[in-house]
Formats: structure tokens, C-alpha cells, sequence
């Protein structure tokens, strides 16, 4: 009895024989190495271990509070109210006061949270505060990287992603 299957180079059929089957050969038509497979009949069933219950049933509840903790912070985030716009005092006709200093570190969260939220029109804006303040941006961007402890507002961050998004501030300001 032989065996039938199609080459993996050229797709022509293979006859071998039965003793050929798990070992490898070269294709009689293209010359290229194939594998014999073993024939359907002496394929055995590979025996599956038996799930543990207690291991499942922990598994389900922490799938569970992951999905949890996930619908919490996405919510936590949603639910965070929006800074609105400040209009310049000299718009408004009334004389310009002494300009307030800037929150750099708050205006770098305010970045990476539009990043992560996509609302790249709002990174554009305060990437372009931070870049009056380059160096002082920079000092900051660069404190946040060395401490290892993201500020508040950007602890459920993925360290990677907060890092790239810092890495992608720190290039736009230089």
C-alpha cells in the first residue's frame, strides 16, 4: 500500500510507500525535500489532560476582574471632566494681566491622555504650549522618564505606550 499527498514545492501528487511515511524525501518531479506524512489510519489521538476546576473556575474570576478593572478606568477616564478653552483677557477688551506660569508637568498629562485618546488635534495644541517652555519641557519629559513612576492621572498607562508617547513629545519639542 502507499501513501498520497501533494508535494509542498510544486503540488504535483506523490505516491511513496507505507515505510516512507514520517521520514523526509525529495519530490520525483521538482527535487526539493518533502516531508512523507503518516498514513490517516495510524494516526493515534492525542490524549487531552483533564481540565481542573479549581484552576478553571480561577481563571474565570480573573478574567472577570480584569474586565472589571478595564470597564473602571475606561469609565474613570471617560467621566473626566474637559478643561474648557481659556480666551485671552486682551480678546475680551479688558488689559492683559502678567501670563500665569505653566503646569509643565499637568500640560505633558494633558498630552499623553489626548494621545491615548486620540484626540490629536488637543496633543497638537499642547505640544505647541510645551514647545514656548522647550527646555523646561524637555527637563520634565526627561524627570518622568528617569523616576519610573508615572504622574497621577497616567497610572493605568502601559509603561511602553506612556513611554513612546513621551519619546514622540520630548522629539516634537526639539
Amino acid at each position: 500500500m502507499s501513501i498520497e499527498f501533494h508535494c509542498s514545492s510544486c503540488n504535483r501528487l506523490i505516491r511513496a510507500p507505507k515505510e516512507a511515511s514520517g521520514k523526509y524525501g525529495k519530490c520525483p518531479y521538482c527535487k526539493q525535500s518533502v516531508y512523507v506524512p503518516l498514513p490517516a489510519d495510524e494516526l493515534d489521538e492525542i490524549p487531552m489532560k483533564p481540565l481542573d476546576p479549581r484552576e478553571e473556575a480561577r481563571r474565570q474570576r480573573l478574567r472577570h476582574e480584569d474586565v472589571a478593572l478595564a470597564a473602571a478606568v475606561d469609565h474613570e477616564t471617560r467621566e473626566a471632566p474637559e478643561r474648557p478653552q481659556s480666551t485671552p483677557e486682551s480678546a475680551m477688551g479688558a488689559p492683559r494681566a502678567a501670563a500665569p506660569t505653566l503646569d509643565v508637568e499637568e500640560h505633558i498629562v494633558r498630552y499623553v491622555l489626548a494621545m491615548r485618546d486620540s484626540r490629536l488635534g488637543e496633543a497638537d495644541e499642547v505640544a505647541n504650549t510645551l514647545r514656548k517652555v522647550g527646555k523646561k519641557a524637555r527637563q520634565e519629559i526627561e524627570r518622568i522618564q528617569v523616576d519610573g513612576m508615572p504622574p497621577a492621572g497616567l497610572e493605568g498607562i502601559p509603561p511602553a505606550l506612556l513611554k513612546g508617547f513621551l519619546r514622540t513629545l520630548s522629539e516634537r519639542l526639539a
